[in-house]
């Protein structure tokens, strides 16, 4: 990730507040553009998990308001023992806040109304400065440049929400795509051994999961004009990358 100084502002800004202890940025696509503890501590697992796992629930909760009540959402708020999640959404960008509670209840909890404003504002601001950045290829970009022959990349969380896709010639809904991960779930569930690809292959088409991580499938569909192993290989190399 790149240091981009008019992002760390607006995270300092943010760190104002005693209640918020971290700061994530991301696509709405879960991929992490910025990440910052309290007191500058280091991030691990949560740069790429937290951001992938809220996408999913964005895209979900995002279709349901659509689909029932015309409306778009702004915020997603989880609720839990110790701390608040808080993630806003503006344009393509998603700006996650995780909010510390009170330890006793004669503690004041936080203004969650204020919070929710700040972050709206907050989050206009970075996507603004987002979208002036010379920011590199995303992996589904970088993919469709190494498989040209793929006809569909989509990128899917764990239970099978699209969380982006480059290519839709596949005419599937969200049932189908959580039907197709499962395949790289069930073996391991069966094995007891952590399965990081599968391969289904048809008379002309090959569909190829790869896990990216624990909340997120990598989907691609492609007429092979090389082994299953090549393909596997370019994936792998791109991910590493």
């Amino acid at each position: 990730m790149k240091n981009i100084p008019e992002i760390k502002a607006i995270a300092n800004k943010l760190f104002e507040d005693h209640h918020i202890m971290q700061v994530l940025i991301s696509t709405t696509d879960g991929s992490p553009i910025f990440g910052e503890k309290r007191d500058n501590e280091g991030l691990g697992d949560e740069l790429f998990i937290i951001p992938a796992a809220i996408s999913s629930a964005l895209a979900i909760s995002n279709g349901f308001m659509e689909s029932t009540l015309g409306d778009q959402v702004k915020e997603y708020v989880v609720f839990q023992e110790d701390s608040i999640i808080l993630a806003s959404r503006e344009g393509n960008t998603v700006l996650i806040l995780s909010i510390s509670l009170p330890k006793t209840s004669f503690e004041p909890r936080p203004p969650i109304d204020n919070l929710i404003t700040r972050s709206r504002e907050a989050v206009a601001k970075v996507d603004a400065i987002v979208k002036t950045l010379d920011i590199e290829d995303s992996l589904i970009e970088k993919l469709q440049r190494a498989i040209p022959e793929a006809s569909a990349i989509l990128l899917l969380s764990s239970a099978g929400i699209p969380l982006t896709d480059l290519l839709s010639s596949l005419d599937v809904d969200s049932a189908q795509l959580a039907a197709v991960s499962s395949a790289l779930s069930l073996p391991t569930r069966i094995l007891g051994k952590h399965c990081q690809s599968v391969a289904v292959t048809g008379k002309k088409n090959i569909i190829l999961l790869y896990a990216l991580d624990a909340d997120r499938i990598l989907m691609v569909s492609l007429t092979p004009k090389h082994s299953v192993e090549h393909y596997l290989t370019q994936i792998s190399q791109i991910v590493a990358y």
